[in-house]
């Protein structure tokens, strides 16, 4: 109930769950068009159109959802979809149809990765896991109210076609009713959309051309490939969703064949198996709580192809539903769960692409259970049919049937998937896959000008230590000697006519001195470095306050950095006039604390305007306040953050900084 109380993320649901009825609708109404306009052939010549985008259009959706205003794809994307929809029965033919189809799954792809990489802009690290499991309740909680909802809306249509002399084309066509408040839905969607607080991506200022899209796409597919933890999260859906895939295109011939159910047999079945999936989305999120999520992750998909073996052994449809019921549990689970790591473990710049190879990945994954395993199923029928008797029990026949093998097939695909997912696991336990860049975590204090962060680090510092853990601390600029070297040239007042270009230069150059010989390292050796300021000051200061521009300084940062970031910021938030009234109190202002002209305030609002964008790094903390209440803060923010993460480091009796702490 928190998060339905967050004012975004309640009309971010909202419009998930109206535009997802509004889909459910639409596929059976489509389907039931394309039926109507070719017979059966039109029916799997649609269905395939809308799978086939995926191969194509699915990695351009993830260089689009990390380079251009995500709020405005989802708008735009949601809008066309509603003319498309409107538009079909006004043009009653299969070729449009067909490049109808195909639209709408490229807009639903492009819209999708969209909408996973804003979740955490607007949601806490700690509810990601609670906001996935109810994002994705919000797709497919509407599925089984779906068929009531076209059923009532086809009525309606006849009834008004009957009625309405203007509707009369209503009688021959009812499901055009239903396309036309499947419209509705995406409106619907699109203002509840628009509504949102989402930040802009931090690429949106730079011009697009095919060279940069070129290099965004190689990105995110090398991302996606050499990721140690990533890849088995995608691979194990992939193998789910293959899986899933077999279970409905051989759903109906086993529940007929072997169970003796017939179509309302698997209407009940489904019906079961999308209830557990339901459950297992709401439950996930207390699971999470007690159970490492990559654990529960790999456990969910292999619990799901056990049962899928056990559904594929059962003879009666009773003893087929809860074991239905527990597969679209664990499904729900596993689902849910691996978003939730894709999202934690993904920065907000690679994001949408990492969720668009998640989407490719499922749609090839049911392409390929779809066709692959009836055709497996086709070609047993015809070499099993002799080889009941063999495998006879004493007085106890196991019948073979194709379907009933090739299901069971499908659960060994799916525990393969789980024992792939499982190298994350492994990752994690070597401790060969960093939470940053090494084995360490990296935490960092920014803040204007008399913030306090000198005292705030002093405390948290001495605190870890308390706890055993390898701490190093240091600062930006001069955490090193040449960085020392280029603190004197930065802060000296007599330099005030340093160019602002130079001034950033400056300090990329001992910024990238600083990772190479101090951060890196010491991450590596999987210490806690604790840095006063990093890349975010440069944003702040040198990018908005000096007005060179964000993309521009984040280029020069990235570059000197070799992409690094800190794990977790404590923006440390006081007023600039009582910054300043500090810094005056204690000693003689350097260069920097000299700027007048609202220079300070401009970089207080640049900060706010940082955090906004990057909710998941940062933490903003009221710094006018006691020192042991900000203390008392940073603590708490920071044991939320590592809950379970600092388990894995070893405790270090090193604790010697390499580099004085600043101000």
């Amino acid at each position: 109930m928190t998060l339905l109380r967050n004012r975004d993320f309640r009309r971010f649901f909202l419009a998930q769950l109206v535009s997802s009825l509004g889909d459910w609708i639409g596929v059976i109404a489509i389907a039931i068009y394309a039926q109507e306009l070719s017979g059966a052939t039109g029916v799997g010549i649609v269905m395939t159109a809308r799978v086939l985008p995926g191969f194509i259009v699915g990695p351009i959706a993830g260089v689009i959802a990390d380079r251009f205003d995500r709020k405005r794809t989802m708008v735009i994307a949601d809008v066309i979809r509603a003319v498309v929809i409107f538009s079909l029965p006004l043009f009653p033919n299969l070729v449009y149809l067909l490049l109808a189809s195909v639209v709408l799954e490229s807009l639903t792809l492009i819209w999708g990765p969209a909408k996973d990489a804003a979740l955490p802009n607007f949601v806490k690290p700690a509810h990601l896991t609670h906001a996935n499991s109810l994002s994705l309740l919000g797709i497919y909680g509407p599925w089984p109210l779906a068929s009531v909802v076209y059923a009532l809306l086809a009525t309606l249509g006849s009834f008004a076609g009957d009625s309405v002399p203007a509707l009369s084309g209503l009688q021959e066509n009812p499901e055009a009713l239903a396309l036309w408040i499947d419209s509705l839905t995406f409106v619907f969607s699109a203002v509840m959309i628009s509504s949102l607080t989402i930040p802009t991506t931090i690429r949106r200022a730079e011009k697009l051309d095919l060279s940069a899209a070129k290099r965004d796409l190689l990105e995110g597919l090398s991302f996606v490939i050499q990721s140690k933890k990533v890849r088995p999260w995608i691979i194990g859906i992939a193998f789910t969703f293959t899986a899933a895939g077999g279970v409905f295109s051989l759903g109906i011939g086993f529940v007929r064949e072997v169970l003796g159910g017939g179509d309302t047999g698997f209407a009940f079945l489904i019906g079961f198996l999308g209830t557990g999936m339901i459950i297992g989305l709401l439950a996930v999120g207390e699971i999470a709580k007690r159970i490492q999520k990559d654990v529960l992750f790999s456990a969910s998909i292999l619990l799901l192809g056990a049962g899928l073996i056990a559904l594929a052994s059962m003879s009666s449809l009773e003893a087929a539903i809860p074991i239905a019921s527990a597969l679209g549990f664990f499904g729900g689970a596993a689902y849910s769960t691996g978003y939730s790591l894709m999202h934690e473990n993904t920065e907000d710049d690679m994001r949408g692409r990492t969720f668009s190879a998640a989407y490719t990945a499922i749609r090839i994954g049911t392409l390929l259970g779809l066709g692959l395993f009836p055709l497996i199923a086709g070609l047993l029928e015809g070499r099993l049919g002799g080889l009941e008797d063999l495998l006879s029990v004493g007085s106890l026949q196991i019948e073979l049937p194709g379907s009933r093998v090739t299901l069971m097939l499908a659960g060994v695909f799916a525990i393969l998937g789980g024992v792939m997912s499982m190298r994350a696991i492994k990752e994690r336990w070597s401790g060969a896959v960093p939470i940053t860049e090494g084995r360490g975590y990296f935490v960092v204090f920014e803040g204007g000008e008399g913030a306090g962060k000198t005292t705030q680090i002093e405390a948290f510092v001495k605190w870890l230590e308390a706890q055993g853990r390898g701490v190093v601390a240091t600062r930006e600029p001069g955490g090193t000697e040449i960085g020392t070297r280029i603190r004197k040239l930065l802060l000296d007042p007599e330099n005030r006519a340093m160019d602002e270009r130079a001034e950033a230069l400056l300090y990329a150059a001992d910024r990238a001195q600083h990772v190479s010989e101090v951060i890196k390292p010491s991450l590596d050796e999987g210490k806690i470095v604790v840095s006063d300021r990093f890349i975010d000051s440069s944003l702040a200061y040198q990018g908005l306050a000096r007005g060179l521009g964000l993309e521009e300084i984040y280029r020069l940062s990235e570059f000197a950095t070799c992409g690094l970031l800190p794990d977790i910021v404590f923006y440390m938030r006081v007023d600039p006039e009582e910054g300043m009234r500090r810094v005056g109190a204690s000693r003689d202002p350097d260069r920097i604390e000299q700027e007048g002209d609202g220079f300070h305030e401009r970089v207080g609002a640049a900060y706010l305007e940082i955090a906004e964008r990057y909710p998941r790094r940062f933490i903003v903390l009221d710094a006018s306040r006691a020192q042991s209440e900000v203390h008392a803060d940073v603590i708490k923010a920071f044991e939320e953050r590592t809950a379970g993460l600092l388990d894995q480091m070893e405790p270090w009796k090193d604790l010697g900084p390499p580099g004085p702490v600043a101000r």
